[in-house]
């Protein structure tokens, strides 16, 4: 009866170290499906942020901004050295602002 006893108690460890390696899989593959998902939801997000902003670039202090001449509002630009060539002129910027008010220039180009 002890060796019976033994067998069935090997036969479940057995038996449950298959399933929690089975369990662990499906887990893996569930999570790396969803992570394309993901991804593809952040990039819409982004993209639907993304807009156009007009205005001059202006030096604001020791940083650039791009200002809008008929409402004075201006924003700082994240990377001075993105617009620096453009100082005085009039542009157009695709980007998208942050919760600081900080304008993320992706492209720039100028208004004739």
């Amino acid at each position: 009866m002890n060796a019976n006893f033994l067998r069935g108690l090997f036969l479940a460890m057995i038996l449950a170290t298959a399933s929690t390696g089975v369990l662990c899989a499906q887990e893996a593959q569930s999570q790396q499906s969803e992570q394309p998902q993901r991804r593809a939801e952040q990039e819409n997000t982004t993209q639907a942020q993304q807009k156009a902003f007009a205005g001059v670039i202006v030096k604001e202090g020791k940083r650039l901004a791009l200002q809008d001449p008929t409402s004075k509002v201006s924003y700082k630009v994240d990377d001075d050295s993105k617009v620096r060539d453009y100082l005085g002129k009039h542009v157009k910027i695709l980007g998208s602002l942050d919760a600081s008010n900080i304008l993320h220039v992706e492209s720039i180009e100028l208004v004739s």
